[in-house]
């Protein structure tokens, strides 16, 4: 506890900014959801057969998966903080629009026959009988929405948006407990505080004969409750101004200088490899760098670039030939026949390649040393004929990839593994250290090989392509600043397996800060100044 303590205390500005980014995107994803939900819950309450659709439309908005929402807007908006807005007010839409329902259609018939009795209309029935009947249970929806909502906004970071759902995923990536935990507890106290906050505006808002009997009816009570309402829907309407002003804040380019974004996902080994290139960059040119190092996968990145959300991106030829480019793999495929071939494909996105980092981290199946040892292992052949008792695990994208993903590659050595489990990068070596599998597909020079002394097997039929890391920029970007690109070729073949293994490490065991690695490799090799 007290290191946690201690990480937390010392990356606290850190925290702040991301709970600030988390509050903003959870209130945002409310306030629209309430703005399209309580509205069209007294439609529906109003036409008849109309509940049933939009209930049920709602509800199939409800159970489809988040990152299958993901993937149907980011083609279609792009990435960062917009999108996950509306995917999350989609999600909270739902119990506002059938709480208003519920509420409205659910009126004593008595209460609103004595209405009409008395000569009220319609208009007047539904806003001063039945929406103030109605507000306990619509107040409850948006409670629970806006508990959700907080909980949900952690999305944001697989699509390059912001939020404490960066702390908690860069957490998972390198197991580290306390990085997780200093993003977990902000985000369920924030939840915890907006069921606090929009209980006290239910109080506000429901009128006081709902609420206490007609034996404390007296003045002095009335005229109390009545302040605290002025009081807390006051604060309410600064928060709601606050909102509205961050909008249009962000719709505003404030800054006036020449500014690039580039983008990885969360994985150590692009952060650093953003990181190089960034600072090597802002060495050389005027150009500042902005980095967006929280996308959940290379597709998720790919589009962004497309769409022009990101100016530069650092990845892998062999991904990009087999996966993104959907080129054909051969076995025994050179460097730079990989790279050359993805060269040209990419000029047809209009997009550059500037240069090979160096670092060739292609796929390899990883054991214990003692299960190399008992069985000789020493080439995925050798492995082949134990496969059909053995699970192994591996990535989500590497067991679902076509070309050079798990099947493939069976199919290339003629083996079949008994069950094949899937983990983010680093729970696969926690599930092989516990024995939940038995041999894990990694990367050649992923860090944590290094930290749990694994032995990788060869492969002995070079099956995979060169994964090597390379940059890419938008062709706009290289006209506007030729210097970007020329920067960014400084780095050709700069870095080594074995240098980016090490400085992966680093990051993978000591925790240390990407900006902190990537300085102090840049510092090293003379390539940047002090």
């Amino acid at each position: 506890m007290v290191a946690f303590f201690e990480y937390f205390s010392a990356n606290i500005g850190t925290i702040l900014q991301y709970t600030m980014q988390h509050l903003r995107i959870g209130m945002l994803a409310v306030s629209g959801a309430i703005v399209i939900g309580i509205p069209l819950g007294l439609l529906i309450s109003k036409v008849t057969g109309a509940s049933k659709p939009f209930l049920g439309l709602a509800s199939v908005m409800q159970a489809i998966p988040s990152l299958a929402l993901m993937g149907f807007f980011i083609p279609i908006i792009g990435i960062g903080d917009k999108t996950a807005i509306i995917i999350i007010a989609l999600y909270a839409i739902l119990p506002i629009l059938r709480n208003t329902y519920t509420g409205l259609t659910n009126t004593d018939p008595s209460i609103i026959e004595a209405a009409r009795g008395i000569g009220m209309t319609e208009k007047q029935i539904l806003f001063k009988v039945q929406l103030p009947l109605a507000l306990p249970v619509i107040m409850a929806g948006i409670r629970v929405a806006a508990v959700n909502s907080m909980g949900t906004a952690t999305i944001a970071a697989f699509i390059g948006g912001g939020g404490l759902g960066k702390q908690i995923y860069a957490g998972i990536q390198i197991i580290d407990t306390n990085m997780i935990l200093s993003g977990a507890i902000p985000a369920c106290l924030l939840a915890l505080l907006m069921d606090f906050l929009f209980g006290l505006i239910e109080k506000s808002l429901v009128p006081v004969s709902l609420r206490v009997s007609s034996s404390v009816l007296n003045p002095d009570v009335i005229a109390k409750m009545k302040r605290r309402k002025k009081l807390v829907l006051s604060t309410a309407a600064c928060a709601l101004v606050f909102l509205i002003g961050s909008i249009v804040y962000d719709s505003i380019d404030w800054d006036s200088g020449d500014k690039i974004t580039i983008g990885t996902t969360e994985y150590i080994e692009e952060r650093i490899v953003s990181q190089m290139y960034a600072q090597i960059i802002e060495d050389r040119t005027d150009v500042e760098v902005e980095l967006n190092n929280a996308m959940g996968a290379s597709l998720v990145v790919w589009q962004a670039l497309q769409n022009g959300d990101l100016d530069g991106v650092p990845n892998y030829t062999g991904s990009y030939y087999a996966s993104i480019l959907g080129l054909e793999i051969y076995p025994g495929m050179e460097r730079d026949e990989t790279y050359n071939n993805v060269v040209e494909e990419l000029k047809k996105f209009d997009i550059t390649a500037a240069g090979q980092l160096g670092p060739n981290n292609q796929y390899v199946f990883a054991v214990k040393p003692e299960f190399a040892e008992k069985y000789n292992l020493k080439t995925v052949s050798d492995l082949a004929p134990l496969a059909k008792d053995l699970v192994v695990g591996c990535s989500q994208s590497f067991y679902a990839r076509e070309n050079d993903g798990l099947m493939p590659v069976c199919e290339e050595y003629g083996m079949e593994f008994k069950d094949a489990l899937t983990f983010g990068a680093a729970p696969m070596y926690i599930a092989l250290e516990n024995g939940d599998v038995d041999v894990i597909v990694t990367y050649r020079t992923d860090g944590l090989l290094q930290k749990y002394d694994l032995v990788f097997l060869e492969d002995d039929h070079n099956f995979f392509p060169p994964y090597v890391l390379f940059c890419m920029l938008r062709d706009d970007v290289v006209e506007k600043y030729p210097e970007v690109y020329d920067a960014c070729m400084e780095l050709q073949f700069a870095v080594t397996d074995e240098e980016m293994q090490s400085l992966n490490y680093r990051g993978a065991q000591n925790g240390d800060d990407p900006y902190t690695i990537a300085r102090d490799f840049l510092l090293s090799k003379g390539l940047i100044s002090e």
